[in-house]
């Protein structure tokens, strides 16, 4: 026979364990949209700036010639990722119409409604100013 304290230990570790699944389950979307977000060109600049202050200790007279090199590479860097990503959605739209070309009608259909699903998941977690994704295929 099972004792009642088993049943209780049970019990409770059941009910942590859903309180533990259901809290991840409305949290884990807005923290993982935040969490793999590119970071923004002031937070990659300030990031750097702060680095180098704290390792190197910089005169005030350094830190002002080295902040503005700082603050180029943090909007370079964002310029690339922005280029790249345009590059993927341009392949990605590229493949798109050469896989459109090789389906039946019912199947062009899906594909389409297919790709509107998938471009309506990743607006949702799409930083400002990224590119939008391509239309649906030809």
């Amino acid at each position: 026979m099972i004792s009642s304290r088993a049943v209780r230990v049970t019990l409770y570790a059941t009910l942590i364990f859903l309180a533990g699944t259901i809290t991840g389950a409305f949290i884990a979307p807005h923290f993982g949209r935040a969490f793999m977000r590119p970071p923004d060109p002031k937070q990659i600049s300030q990031h750097m700036m702060d680095r180098l202050q704290s390792g190197l200790d910089l005169t005030p007279d350094q830190a002002a010639k080295i902040k503005p090199l700082v603050e180029k590479i943090g909007s370079d860097m964002e310029m690339i990722r922005r280029d790249t990503s345009k590059h993927v959605h341009d392949r990605i739209a590229e493949t798109n119409a050469q896989i459109t070309q090789l389906l039946t009608p019912e199947q062009k259909d899906k594909f389409i409604k297919m790709e509107a699903e998938h471009r309506r998941r990743l607006a949702r977690c799409r930083p400002w100013g990224e590119p939008p994704s391509p239309g649906p295929p030809p």
